[in-house]
């Protein structure tokens, strides 16, 4: 895992197309926002890191997705670990965050830091400021952090990789301090957390540094964490077994799993991802983002209410600029 493997390969399935949502054209021209963009943050390893390295990673695919609606911020390091994660935290929420903030509740339990009125991040509402008459009220997080760590931390204690190896047990701890220190950080800011389980691992290609059952075990963790400290979670162990869904072909998921296709058409080298892996994920993590949030029934199969449609794009429509007086229309 500490060496980045190629990602491309030659798949099987087709690679659908990366392309922005439409939107109506009433909507793409009046749905617009001065306001900052919201932030999606991924932390993790190389199955993070390499997200990027090339065209087709599946960061690089939110990236398109949610281009002038959202910033994708990638924190991948590869061969990282939770606990190694656990202790680069905090640098990385001070590069996004800002210094820790504590926040305290004044007399008629308003949130008040350094003398000032601040909303609680709970019940912070995003405004967009449409060119229409009547402003459009959203709720969404100002940041999502996607937590990623596993691939790792399940390695073989006695294998090829054991420096990497981090027991189940230290390893669901390691993920409730960093829920627990990114929920804490900035209490003035609408912040959502959300796990990603290690995916599956071809035990036959990687049998001196993983076993797929043992894997297996660390992504049951992670769910069950998730549900525990409801929050949303995305399970890439169980559906990076299943073929992609946004596909022409019809592929049958059971022949899929039960012959093992997965391995081919996901996994360069047993681990890493292929470009068709990458698509997978990617739809997975489409899938967690898009969904609303549940507040009555919050859990790991809730999501975050990022759904791009619903999302303003940054900034006026070009057709909507003042050209006599551009000033004006950036005015909040």
């Amino acid at each position: 895992m500490g060496q980045v493997a190629a990602s491309l390969s030659p798949t099987t399935q087709l690679i659908p197309a990366i392309t922005v949502p439409p939107v109506s054209s009433h909507t793409y021209l009046h749905h617009t926002t001065l306001q900052s963009r919201p932030k999606l943050i991924l932390i993790g390893d190389s199955i993070t890191e390499q997200g990027s390295s090339h065209a087709q990673g599946w960061v690089a695919n939110l990236a398109i997705r949610y281009n002038r609606r959202l910033d994708v911020i990638n924190r991948g390091m590869n061969g990282y670990n939770s606990q190694w994660g656990l202790a680069a935290l905090p640098l990385i929420l001070e590069d996004i965050l800002g210094p820790s903030v504590s926040i305290e509740e004044d007399e008629d339990g308003e949130c008040a830091k350094e003398g000032d009125q601040q909303s609680n991040a709970e019940c912070i509402t995003t405004k967009s400021s449409s060119t229409d008459t009547e402003d459009i009220q959203q709720e969404y997080p100002q940041y999502t952090f996607v937590i990623c760590f596993g691939a790792n931390d399940s390695a073989l204690s006695n294998g090829a990789h054991s420096r990497h190896h981090i027991p189940l047990q230290e390893y669901t701890s390691n993920l409730k301090q960093m829920i627990n220190m990114i929920q804490a950080w900035n209490k003035s800011k609408k912040i959502a957390v959300a796990l990603l389980t290690p995916p599956p691992c071809d035990t036959e290609v990687q049998k001196k540094s993983r076993d797929n059952n043992i894997t297996r075990l660390y992504a049951e963790a992670c769910k069950q964490l998730a549900n525990e400290m409801r929050i949303s979670v995305v399970d890439l162990w169980s559906g990076l077994q299943l073929p992609i869904k946004n596909s022409d072909e019809k592929v049958e998921e059971s022949s899929f799993k039960s012959n093992q296709q997965w391995k081919v058409d996901y996994l360069s080298d047993g681990l890493h991802l292929t470009a068709l892996g990458n698509f997978r994920l990617y739809e997975l993590v489409i899938e967690m983002l898009d969904k609303s949030i549940s507040k009555e029934e919050q859990d790991g199969n809730s999501g975050v209410g990022l759904s791009v449609t619903a999302l303003p794009r940054s900034f006026p429509d070009h057709s909507m600029i003042d050209a006599n007086n551009p000033q004006q229309t950036f005015t909040r």
